[in-house]
């Protein structure tokens, strides 16, 4: 199954937009940082609300291109 990775100002702007959506917990993951990446692939990026907001911008782009490259992983 592929999950939904979502990028948000905090774990309960994601958990609120995943409510939003009818999401269920098994469809989504929130990356507080980069390393919450490492070992998903396969995964679809949203990038929710205040974002990048709360991180300085280099840590949210280099979660966020992370994201990217590793959501990519698998995909045909």
């Amino acid at each position: 199954m592929t999950q939904i990775c979502l990028l948000a100002g905090n774990s309960e702007e994601a958990y609120r937009f995943a409510r939003s959506q009818n999401l269920d917990n098994s469809q989504w993951f929130y990356p507080k940082e980069p390393n919450d990446l490492l070992f998903k692939h396969n995964f679809h990026v949203i990038v929710v609300g205040t974002a990048g907001n709360n991180v300085p911008p280099s840590l949210f782009e280099k979660i966020y291109q992370l994201a990217l490259k590793r959501g990519a992983i698998g995909r045909l």
